[in-house]
């Protein structure tokens, strides 16, 4: 791996019985980036975030974090290694106030007096969350409950989010906020990588975009080259592409 690779996928292959879900996958994360990750429904997307984050062992290939060989490592174990992924639907603590659940996400004691009490409430406050500091996060409005687990994800020390469609569901206000927020954990040294459909909320945010279908790559580069690609155009955007583009 280079200084600036944060993350290599090399001839990653992951099989479920006779079906192959991501086939041959070669793929070089720049550090301090955000990378975008698209294709149609059933391309492996979400099968590849599920390999890359130790919830599936690859059948074939090799994956490093940080010059670490983590092929197969457990999700916690990337966790403290600084590999952190978010799902589709928001895995709140729904119980817990937000504060609570961010203290929770932390590993730190439910009441106060911790050393890292100020780090907490910056975040709740960068992210917009210091109103619903004693809210319970099952009560939550969707987008509110999507920045929690966001803010979940960077409290346990995540160097690299893996963000598996964030926007699903928001509102044009909420697509706005998250926006700034993605961006500002990027702008703090967070390398992100993140699934997506909404690509009018992609594409303004994201500096590389990758393609994948039927589990393979068929593109990577520069979002406005990838979005007039051919194999891109029959495979997946269509008529969209000009919207896009």
């Amino acid at each position: 791996m280079t200084p600036s690779t944060v993350l290599r996928i090399e001839r990653v292959t992951q099989r479920f019985g006779g079906v192959v879900a991501v086939r041959d996958v070669n793929l070089a994360l720049d550090r301090g980036t955000i990378t975008g990750l698209i294709g149609p429904n059933g391309a492996g997307k979400t099968t590849l975030f599920n390999t890359v984050s130790g919830f599936f062992r690859p059948t074939e290939g090799t994956i490093r974090f940080e010059d670490q060989d983590v092929t197969g490592a457990a999700p916690h174990v990337l966790a403290r290694l600084g590999l952190v992924r978010t799902f589709q639907g928001a895995r709140v603590f729904p119980k817990l106030t937000v504060e609570e659940g961010l203290r929770a996400a932390a590993h730190l004691p439910t009441g106060g007096g911790s050393k890292r009490q100020p780090v907490i409430r910056h975040v709740m406050q960068e992210l917009g969350l210091e109103r619903y500091r004693h809210e319970p996060a099952g009560s939550l409005p969707s987008g509110v409950m999507r920045v929690l687990g966001i803010a979940m994800a960077i409290q346990t020390g995540a160097t690299m989010l893996l963000l598996d469609e964030p926007a699903a569901g928001l509102s044009a206000e909420e697509l706005a906020n998250l926006q700034r927020i993605i961006r500002d954990v990027h702008r703090a040294g967070v390398s992100v990588w993140v699934i997506e459909h909404n690509l009018h909320f992609l594409m303004g945010l994201v500096s590389r975009a990758i393609v994948l279908d039927a589990g393979a790559v068929i593109a990577d580069g520069a979002p406005a080259d990838v979005t007039r690609d051919p194999c891109v155009v029959e495979a997946y955007l269509g008529s969209e592409a000009h919207a896009v583009a």
